[in-house]
């Protein structure tokens, strides 16, 4: 029975997580590929400030990195200001050297999501779904026009409140609620205040650090939140070098629906690369490959565990092959049966050592 088409078991990964505590500390960039519009463009680049969650959407035609540096510029730096860093995925159009030449020139810090792991710009991939929301709202003969509509929904949600912060991403972006439409109605008059321009200054200041103080608090609650969901998840994920695990299967990206989910090759991990790093050096246990740097999040561990030589199975049924006088198996081929999940494991007797290394 091969297991690469079972379900994976949902593991999680120790992820870090992105936090600023002013506006413009960091700004984190991302491209989403929505339905071609009338116009044709399809590209969008998400601009995230961390702290505020104050959005930027800009369609494009393509995702070059020229593309990249003109959007910053025009639709983030020359209206807002520049950012102390820039957070992105290891994309092309975000590394190229264009890119790396304007951060020189503003002072920009350029910083990078985790190889191997297309997910990890969590904070992008969160506006992503929010925005794909929105866009779901619209009437279809609208849709085909999204392009017209995004002003207004990146609108609605800036100058709503915001579940990390508690605060509206226009407010923390400019230190003043937004005046909305449905606040006329209700209503609401604009801020009044009596004094000079020193006193409104001094109150204006007042009030935002304590906002930001309220808002840097409630982002990490929200961090430690999620950190103990992904325990939960997760569990302890971490691998140790000898432990052999499946490779997810992204040898057909676009027909992933009835393909195996995992390589039919075991791999044994070598090493994880850095002290915390959730990317670890793997390489099959058939020479059938090269290296591989993989992400934890990728991987499925194995039945058996190879520490110190030695090949340690939980409980196993049967042994299917014979053993000569050295312990080793004549067959080509040992089918460990573990009973405690259900599953037949396939290896070549080469890859087990003698009986007295089997433990259950």
């Amino acid at each position: 029975v091969w297991t690469g088409s079972n379900p994976h078991p949902q593991v999680v990964a120790p992820q870090g997580h992105l936090l600023a505590y002013r506006p413009l500390e960091a700004v984190a960039m991302d491209f989403t590929v929505l339905e071609p519009s009338s116009d044709r463009r399809e590209n969008v680049l998400i601009m995230t400030d961390v702290f505020s969650k104050f959005t930027v959407a800009v369609p494009t035609h393509d995702q070059r990195a020229v593309t990249v540096v003109k959007a910053l510029v025009k639709h983030w730096i020359q209206p807002y200001g520049v950012p102390s860093r820039i957070h992105s995925d290891q994309g092309r159009c975000f590394e190229a050297d264009v890119v790396q030449g304007l951060c020189k020139v503003y002072g920009i810090r350029k910083s990078r999501t985790t190889p191997y792991h297309a997910q990890g710009n969590g904070q992008c991939e969160c506006f992503n779904r929010t925005l794909h929301d929105l866009l779901r709202t619209l009437h279809p003969h609208q849709k085909r026009r999204w392009v017209e509509y995004l002003p207004e929904l990146l609108y609605v949600y800036n100058t709503t409140e915001h579940h990390s912060t508690g605060y509206s991403p226009y407010f923390l972006m400019f230190g003043r609620a937004p005046i909305r439409p449905f606040d006329i109605w209700l209503g609401q008059d604009r801020e009044n205040f009596e004094g000079d321009e020193h006193a409104w200054v001094v109150e204006h200041q007042e009030r935002l650090r304590w906002a930001y103080k309220q808002a840097g608090q409630n982002l990490d609650q929200a961090a430690k939140a999620r950190r103990a969901y992904a325990g939960h998840l997760g569990g302890d994920a971490s691998l140790l070098p000898g432990q052999l695990v499946y490779v997810r299967n992204r040898r057909f990206p676009r027909m992933h629906k009835i393909q195996d989910v995992w390589l039919p090759v075991p791999h044994k991990v070598l090493e994880r690369l850095g002290g915390d790093s959730p990317v670890y050096s793997v390489a099959p246990v058939d020479s059938s490959g090269p290296i591989r740097n993989v992400h934890r999040n990728e991987l499925r561990l194995c039945g058996p565990t190879v520490q110190s030589g030695a090949v340690i199975v939980p409980p196993v049924a049967e042994v299917d092959g014979e053993l000569d006088a050295n312990g080793e198996a004549d067959d080509s081929v040992i089918v460990l049966i573990n009973e405690t999940k259900e599953e037949f494991l396939l290896f070549p007797a080469s890859y087990c050592v003698s009986l007295s290394s089997i433990s259950s």
